[in-house]
């Protein structure tokens, strides 16, 4: 889906690249509600629902929930910290195995599928030899897990701070052609994309009209594109 939106998009957007990480998102009187596992498992569950609702089995290839000390074990390779949300996303399922390329139906977060941890070892390799090597950008980056990826991109949910808008604690960041934040939290992502693939225009190929999503984005994450 995103390859279709990304000109649309990009004009919303800063890269890494625009010197101006001093830039940051409108987000002046931003109220989240503290973060749950039980909640964000729910919404997951909504979004499972609604893949397969479209005739998209996701669930034939999403691997089982991985304890949390599975986790710290399988992750011993991160030198960040395994937030709760990261606890608790893969307490849910254990991400899918193969990349988007290789998996008949993605489980998406927009236009990333969602890591194994074997994966997210291989994606945060990937990532770090990349745009790890920028140094405004490598503390962060270092200390941020690779989530969701698909063809040279990822989403990462940053464990130690992070040089963008200081008012989220915890955001989704974007890391393709720049580094931005995508959605406020993880909770708030997953609410984004329910609302996506629910939509009547959702289609089994991820095209979608770009004015559409972009509504339902900023429906959920207020602001997401304006920057001062």
């Amino acid at each position: 889906m995103g390859l279709s939106l990304g000109a649309f998009v990009g004009a919303y957007l800063v890269g890494c690249d625009d010197s101006s990480h001093q830039k940051s998102v409108k987000h002046m009187d931003i109220t989240l509600s503290p973060f749950s596992k039980a909640n964000l498992h729910e919404k997951l569950d909504r979004l499972l629902s609604a893949f397969e609702s479209k005739g998209m089995k996701v669930s034939d290839t999403l691997l089982p929930s991985v304890s949390e000390s599975a986790l710290r074990k399988q992750c011993s390779w991160f030198p960040g910290e395994l937030t709760e949300e990261i606890i608790a996303l893969y307490g849910w399922r254990g991400g899918q195995k193969n990349d988007a390329w290789e998996t008949e139906y993605p489980f998406w977060f927009r236009d990333n599928s969602f890591c194994s941890l074997e994966r997210a070892e291989r994606e945060y390799k990937s990532m770090m030899e990349t745009y790890g090597t920028i140094e405004q950008d490598h503390h962060m980056l270092k200390h941020a897990f690779p989530i969701a990826s698909f063809n040279g991109g990822w989403y990462v949910i940053p464990t130690k701070g992070h040089n963008l808008n200081l008012a989220l604690e915890k955001p989704v960041i974007s890391v393709l052609e720049g580094i931005d934040i995508y959605f406020y939290s993880l909770e708030k992502m997953v609410e984004t994309c329910i609302e996506w693939v629910q939509h009547k225009n959702y289609k089994k190929d991820g095209l979608f009209p770009a004015e559409v999503e972009l509504e339902i984005w900023r429906k959920h994450n207020p602001g997401i594109f304006e920057w001062t």
